[in-house]
């Protein structure tokens, strides 16, 4: 079986997918590739491929982390047609496969690719059975739980633009944290408009569990962490480079914590770490500073190198931020900042979270609220803290509404309460075009 799945083709893997594919081979007995699809890819020479790759074999084939890529949703619908029986998985697969609520009464929302799946697995794969695949079902649901099974292997990963590729792994990822703890708040969120709509008055209340736009944290909420000893063995299976385990990103929304005890362990295992690459949130740093140095001293005393690669700070305006729903200020933002260079003034390269060290920090613009206040406000701020000498990204993300995120909500209020209608983009509802008139 062929897993795909999209990449950029850089030299990083995907801790989902691999997982999936390791589980389906070495669980199942299912021998399986994960390749990863690069922009701008060749159909025609990928059908060649895969008429050759499946001859005289059953023709399935999986799908997960398309990254709301519109050609890789339209591939799954062509391979369809061509004969295969095509899988979906991966963050929001449930969702995807049925569509938007009220899709069949609304035309121009997101219908789902029921037509085009025929078996959608929610949840963590190691509890897939090969019964399971062959079982008629539509969705497979599988909670999440803390004690689920990852061996993971990190060889069996290939791009695709024009020809297939097998990719060497530089970067892995290591799952410690199931979800976003900050999803466990609920909050809710008064949302005005989107700067298409000309009626200002109308705001909506929207109820969100942590960041309002993310389909993670709806897909997951928080379950919890795992188990040490399922940590570290992630972490046994990772290639390695030059008598060291390769850098790894611990999946991890909050993860100072557990980093004394990731060393400690994987030490006292002879295992040699290279560098943690860190996607947390500002207050974690904020709540532990001293912990942070502690840990710091203890990475340089066995040459192990911290990078923040992404901060999600997301925008430098407190009224943004409060849409987002983010659970920090600008007052912790710049906390944050000035914590991180006191103590890359202390321990140098051992702390990496500079733009130029290869971190790319979260900068959501544009929104749909914005307006001249805001812009100034983000502009003065990264002025005055100097942001756009270390923190600043190239260019900023524009803000992206799935369907299946607490946004998607908003949106389908606004088109109920207005009789209007936005533009789907696959997967993403465009809040940038104005709205038509869908009586």
């Amino acid at each position: 079986m062929i897993l795909l799945t999209h990449h950029s083709g850089e030299s990083h893997g995907i801790l989902g997918v691999q997982a999936a594919g390791t589980h389906l081979t070495e669980y199942l007995g299912l021998p399986t590739l994960v390749v990863g699809m690069e922009r701008q890819f060749s159909r025609e020479l990928l059908f060649k491929f895969l008429d050759d790759h499946y001859k005289g074999r059953e023709k399935i084939i999986g799908f997960s982390h398309l990254c709301g890529r519109k050609d890789l949703l339209e591939l799954i619908g062509a391979l369809k047609e061509r004969g295969f029986f095509t899988i979906l998985g991966g963050p929001q697969a449930e969702r995807d496969y049925y569509g938007e609520t009220d899709s069949e009464q609304y035309q121009w929302r997101f219908k789902g690719l029921h037509e085009v799946v025929d078996l959608a697995i929610q949840g963590p794969v190691h509890l897939l059975t090969r019964e399971d695949l062959y079982s008629q079902a539509a969705c497979l649901n599988f909670p999440w739980e803390k004690d689920i099974l990852l061996p993971v292997d990190w060889t069996n990963m290939y791009t695709f633009a024009e020809t297939l590729k097998r990719l060497s792994i530089k970067t892995g990822q290591v799952l410690n944290s199931i979800g976003c703890p900050h999803a466990k708040k609920k909050s809710r969120v008064c949302l005005p408009p989107p700067g298409t709509i000309e009626d200002k008055s109308l705001t909506l209340d929207i109820e969100s569990s942590g960041c309002i736009f993310c389909d993670v944290a709806r897909d997951k909420g928080f379950t919890g962490y795992l188990d040490r000893p399922m940590v570290i063995a992630q972490i046994e299976r990772l290639p390695e480079a030059e008598g060291r385990k390769i850098p790894f990103e611990l999946i991890d929304e909050y993860p100072l914590n557990s980093l004394p005890w990731i060393m400690a362990d994987a030490g006292r295992a002879g295992i040699k770490l290279s560098r943690i690459d860190l996607v947390c949130r500002a207050d974690d740093i904020n709540a532990h500073a001293e912990l942070l140095c502690d840990i710091l001293q203890t990475a340089r005393e066995q040459r192990i190198a911290i990078r923040f690669s992404s901060i999600g700070f997301e925008s430098f305006s407190d009224r943004i931020l409060g849409f987002f729903n983010k659970g920090i200020t600008v007052a912790d933002i710049v906390r944050c900042v000035g914590i991180l260079r006191q103590l890359k003034r202390q321990f140098g390269a051992t702390l990496l979270y500079r733009r130029d060290e290869g971190a790319n920090h979260g900068f959501i613009h544009p929104t749909p609220w914005d307006d001249t206040e805001t812009v100034a406000e983000n502009n003065r701020n990264i002025a005055i803290y100097g942001f756009f000498d270390d923190i600043l990204p190239p260019h900023s993300v524009p803000l992206i509404i799935h369907h299946a995120s607490y946004l998607g909500d908003w949106i389908r209020q606004i088109e109920t309460r207005l009789e209007v209608g936005y533009q789907r983009e696959g997967t993403w509802i465009e809040w940038w075009s104005p709205p038509k008139i869908r009586a």
